[in-house]
């Protein structure tokens, strides 16, 4: 059975890969997920975002068909889930938790043998996957010699297999020391350049605002917001200043802009101006005597900000209002799902 026609995105653009409708999941008196309504385009490197417990790693369970749920449903490339499991997973690669494969095999047979579990794969195809996540060289090594962040790029090699039209990774820098990191975004950012569509689930915001183009964040299986990454944070116009004397550029400062026009921000004063007007503030800085030690444009405090402004609610307050509302899986060694 091929894929069915991709549902056309609401604005026109890319059409829909991946989304989710009322999802909800329960586990017992726990409400894990709630509600989530989200769409992956294709072409999208797309950010799942979340602190920790926040029902991402659920959320992947059940767009798997690992388990299911409660009510609401996953739609992968027009087939419903759990009711069309089978024709989903022909569409998505994917790996959940750390990869597992067999440490005594080379990186090549793992791959033969995993990949044959869900349909023939030319030896060609496994050259391919193995250039594209850099382990060419290694590819008749024992996998048992590999670092960590080499078998999390021999997971995704696993994933692209089949050449997937979704790529689902689930944390995938977990536990990888700097340059694992590096070299796992530098491969999602081609992925991405190839037109793959990723699916990134991570609770890491500078990993989200480095290799994504869209993203959702959710918190206690809620969705907060949801859109392109380069509008997932504030759109002040404002700029972040430090002097030599906060207390007198406080004074002069509010004879420019008016005491609502200046706040605070920890050891920074926030001045609600244009960049316009930043040169006439220094000016006037220097002519009082202030020391002008650092100006930083207030959206450039980025995601990890505006993250913490939308999750930041006590947990005993509940879940935060909905702000905005604007694959699968090969199976792995030893039967695990």
């Amino acid at each position: 059975m091929g894929a069915r026609p991709e549902r056309q995105s609401r604005d026109g653009r890319a059409p829909t890969i991946l989304a989710t409708h009322g999802l909800t999941k329960r586990f017992g008196h726990i409400l894990a997920v709630d509600g989530l309504d989200m769409e992956v385009r294709r072409g999208d490197v797309f950010g799942f975002l979340g602190p920790n417990g926040a029902g991402k790693t659920t959320v992947i369970r059940l767009v798997l068909g690992l388990i299911h749920p409660t009510s609401g449903h996953v739609e992968v490339c027009g087939h419903r889930v759990p009711g069309e499991l089978r024709g989903a997973l022909r569409h998505v690669g994917a790996f959940v938790d750390d990869p597992t494969f067999y440490p005594l095999m080379s990186a090549r047979r793992n791959l033969r043998l995993l990949g044959s579990m869900t349909g023939p794969v030319s030896e060609e195809r496994i050259d391919e996957v193995l250039e594209t996540v850099a382990l060419s060289e290694r590819a008749d090594d024992r996998v048992g010699g590999f670092s960590h962040g080499m078998k999390q790029r021999l997971g995704i090699a696993q994933a692209l297999l089949h050449s997937p039209e979704l790529i689902v990774l689930d944390e995938p820098t977990s536990g990888l020391d700097p340059r694992g990191m590096k070299d796992v975004r530098e491969l999602v950012r081609r992925l991405g350049a190839t037109g793959t569509t990723v699916f990134l689930s991570s609770h890491l915001l500078h990993e989200v605002e480095q290799v994504c183009t869209r993203a959702v964040i959710i918190n206690q299986g809620r969705l907060v917001v949801q859109g392109p990454v380069s509008d997932l944070r504030p759109r002040d116009d404002a700029v972040r200043v430090l002097t030599g004397d906060q207390t007198r550029a406080v004074e002069v400062l509010r004879g420019l802009f008016g005491a609502a026009g200046v706040g605070e921000d920890e050891e920074y004063l926030v001045v609600r101006a244009d960049g316009d007007a930043v040169p006439e503030m220094v000016r006037r800085l220097v002519a009082d005597g202030v020391d002008v030690r650092a100006l930083v444009p207030a959206r450039q405090q980025g995601l990890e900000d505006f993250f913490l402004e939308l999750t930041g609610t006590d947990a005993a307050d509940g879940p935060p209002p909905v702000k905005r509302r604007s694959g699968l899986h090969r199976l792995l060694p030893g039967g695990r799902r």
